[in-house]
């Protein structure tokens, strides 16, 4: 049986980064380099440039002014941030071709996007906390599962099976049939990518919080947006009691059980917004 080592190799090899953030990311690194060298490589991608500033000028952003430049929107959200987003943005739609029977590419991909809008909804609570990170983590969880279930589908599908006939937690299963979950390969793959690693952090220790280290806030936050996610998709009310939550999440982000039936209502009204901008082809399919 394949190890996670070996598939995320084979996946690094197989979806190269696209060039524009490889050419972000370059200049960026390169001292002396300005917010125009920057805006002018986002700028060189049409496409790019028009879901970043889609995003930023969608209601969950807030923003009073109109955004109508790169520039504009490097100056508000930072270059850190925007490096974030244009990765986010350009790998998921770089990676919305592929198919498989083990999923539906569209439920996968809302899944995606209504944990990163909830993520940014609850980072947005918590004091002195980049809203960005989270809203891109969330994007990113389930990448793992997008690897996994694209080249050992007929490995993961008595996984899947197993973990509905147990009611067990997924990744739980995954270990124990497979020796590694779906955020380890999500993990590993960001690392070989040469991503930060806060998102590295973030997307490996998901399911359990406690263990995170420097970025433990962010980490609680995605845990808890998956967990908002599960039960808003499955159409079950969000309560103390239907959400299931390591109860060191709440300690973590100071944030309340209680609040989180409302932070569903802000979602609900944001998420289909972020999939129209992110997902322009896979939104216009009937699902």
């Amino acid at each position: 049986m394949i190890t996670s080592a070996e598939l995320v190799a084979r996946s690094v090899k197989l979806i190269s980064l696209p060039d524009v953030y490889v050419r972000l990311k370059s200049v960026i690194n390169t001292p002396n380099s300005s917010m125009s060298d920057i805006a002018m490589v986002i700028g060189h991608d049409p496409a790019l440039t028009a879901r970043l500033l889609k995003l930023v000028n969608s209601p969950f952003y807030g923003f009073a002014a109109n955004i109508d430049t790169v520039t504009h929107a490097i100056n508000l959200l930072g270059t850190e941030q925007v490096e974030e987003l244009v990765f986010a943005t350009t790998i998921v739609n770089s990676m919305t071709g592929f198919s498989n029977d083990t999923m539906n590419m569209y439920d996968f991909w809302f899944n995606s996007v209504y944990s990163a809008v909830t993520a940014r909804l609850l980072a947005f609570n918590c004091d002195d906390i980049d809203t960005e990170r989270p809203f891109v983590s969330g994007l990113l969880h389930d990448i793992g599962h997008l690897i996994m279930y694209s080249e050992i589908p007929d490995d993961c599908r008595p996984v899947i099976a197993a973990a509905k006939e147990k009611h067990s937690p997924l990744f739980l299963v995954e270990r124990d049939l497979l020796g590694f979950d779906y955020a380890q390969v999500g993990a590993d793959l960001l690392r070989g990518w040469g991503l930060p690693e806060s998102l590295v952090e973030i997307i490996g220790c998901q399911n359990e919080p406690a263990r995170a280290g420097k970025y433990q806030l962010e980490t609680a936050i995605l845990h808890i947006a998956t967990a908002i996610t599960k039960a808003a998709l499955a159409d079950i009310p969000i309560t103390p009691e239907t959400l299931v939550i390591d109860p060191v999440c709440w300690e973590i982000t100071d944030l309340s059980v209680h609040e989180m039936a409302s932070i569903k209502s802000e979602v609900d009204e944001q998420s289909s917004i972020a999939m129209d901008i992110l997902f322009p082809r896979l939104s216009t399919v009937t699902h």
